[in-house]
């Protein structure tokens, strides 16, 4: 029996235990796109996309990450061009990991109404990580826009040092034409160090702050394989924290220039750490104030003065201007609130 956006439970499987045995070092969490999909036996199929006329115009991914798990907020825009048709949209439930069910309080809507869903197993090989798939039913008008949107909460996945955050998109490849653009908003509501994101393929996008701990990642006309991927790394402790030049060595940053994208992706709070962190690298002496404290807490950091002229050589001088345009930029920055 259907439930309203709460999915029946599938009955484990031992050869699915066995995998997550396996894979405790490399144990990603993960979602995907909806696609268009058929049920048969009581399984999940991929449909051709010949066979449809619905074409996936725009979707936006928006990750909220908090410090022992995420929410992920996915809204769905298709226009149809073909006659009123109906179609079965399935959203997978993908990955393994700990815990061993990765979502939480899944819930979705059509048109911003409520819809039922069943949970059902997973017959399109697409991926071994791709459990089972939360299937609706969804009308299509004739020449008009459909909206859809599902929500949930995961757990965190890890890739050795990382923690991970990963979005199938390649399953939106099920709809007629490319994707027409793709939108991932990080809404870093923990302060957690970002590492960096990737799209399979070395996808073009472009990345854009827009907020005091918000970043957003835009791509168009996309055409990706149907195992695509959007991975978000994130660190314990970024790299120019823990890292502990030999004596005599120049801090990376000395002499290597900050890029404007690695920048958007650091909160503004993390922002101020790292234009502290020249001068830390450096003996500044911050005494007993909060940046002192923060600081005590790496073996590098060797307090010998209060005075800051003359400790920057002209790169390091040159990294710390792009610092302080990047807060006073965010600071006049202001994001509409979330739905």
């Amino acid at each position: 029996m259907a439930t309203l956006n709460r999915a029946r439970a599938v009955r484990p499987r031992i050869a699915a235990l066995v995998v997550v045995l396996l894979m405790l070092w490399y144990a990603p969490s993960l979602s995907a796109n909806e696609a268009f999909v058929e049920t048969a036996g009581g399984t999940v199929g991929l449909r051709d996309p010949r066979e449809t006329t619905v074409e996936l115009i725009a979707q936006t991914i928006r990750l909220y990450l908090r410090s022992t798990h995420y929410y992920a907020d996915i809204s769905f825009v298709f226009r149809n061009d073909g006659p009123t048709t109906r179609h079965e949209l399935g959203f997978p439930r993908f990955g393994y990991g700990a815990p061993a069910e990765p979502f939480g309080d899944f819930r979705t809507w059509v048109n911003d109404q409520p819809v039922w869903v069943d949970e059902l197993p997973d017959r399109t090989g697409i991926d071994p990580r791709i459990r089972s798939w939360f299937v609706k039913q969804v009308e299509f008008p004739a020449g008009k826009l459909t909206a859809t949107r599902v929500r949930f909460r995961a757990a965190y996945g890890r890739d050795r040092l990382l923690r991970t955050v990963e979005y199938l998109y390649g399953t939106g490849r099920s709809w007629s034409g490319p994707i027409g653009a793709i939108t991932v908003q990080v809404h870093n509501e923990a302060e957690l160090w970002v590492d960096s994101y990737t799209f399979a393929g070395d996808l073009d996008s472009v990345l854009i702050s827009i907020g005091k701990r918000d970043f957003e990642i835009q791509t168009e006309a996309v055409e990706p394989d149907h195992d695509d991927v959007f991975r978000l790394g994130l660190e314990p402790v970024p790299w120019w924290l823990r890292t502990t030049p030999s004596e005599g060595d120049m801090w990376a940053f000395e002499y290597l220039e900050l890029k404007p994208d690695y920048l958007r992706l650091l909160t503004l709070e993390q922002l101020r750490l790292l234009r502290n962190t020249f001068f830390a690298r450096r003996g500044f002496d911050f005494c007993d104030g909060p940046l002192g404290d923060f600081f005590r807490r790496f073996g590098w950091y060797h307090p010998r003065t209060t005075r800051s002229e003359g400790l920057l050589g002209p790169v390091a001088r040159e990294n710390v201007r792009r610092i302080v345009a990047e807060e006073e930029r965010r600071r006049t920055v202001i994001i509409p609130p979330a739905r």
